[in-house]
């Protein structure tokens, strides 16, 4: 696939945020206070790698069809999401959900708008799917904050 130079600067500008996101995603599982929120970072940090390598292949010029399934996962119940931890210790977790939360509307809105830059159909296929995956990681945020009594 021979990418227009606006849709190259795109798939550069997601890549390095998909990176960005899979550093966060690690930095914040190391941090996080509550293992059943490490346990959802670390699986998180998986699914933005999962993203990273699908734009670097489109960057290669490839149009990767699995990318197109959107993730369809059960959020957990509420029950299952609420941490046995202290106050403190839910404090500094909500800390790193909340900057969690921002960046993936922030890279949900990327995607929005490349979605409508890209011309062929196949790319914005796959590009959409990334961008509801990236809601779905950030429904997952909001529920455990909600369920653990944190504003979102």
């Amino acid at each position: 696939m021979n990418w227009t130079q606006k849709e190259k600067n795109f798939l550069k500008d997601l890549q390095n945020e998909e990176k960005l996101c899979v550093q966060k995603y690690h930095k914040a599982a190391e941090a996080a206070c509550d293992p059943t929120l490490r346990q959802m970072l670390h699986k998180l940090e998986q699914a933005e790698q999962n993203h990273c390598d699908t734009v670097a292949q489109m960057m290669d010029g490839k149009v990767p069809a699995q990318a197109a399934k959107a993730q369809n996962s059960r959020l957990p119940s509420e029950k299952q999401l609420k941490a046995n931890t202290t106050r403190a210790q839910k404090q500094s977790d909500a800390y790193l959900l909340s900057d969690l939360l921002a960046t993936e509307k922030y890279v949900s809105g990327v995607y929005n708008t490349a979605v409508f830059e890209f011309n062929d159909p196949a790319a914005r296929q796959v590009l959409s799917a990334l961008q509801q995956q990236e809601q779905c990681h950030g429904k997952e945020l909001a529920a455990y904050m909600q369920a653990n009594g944190m504003s979102c």
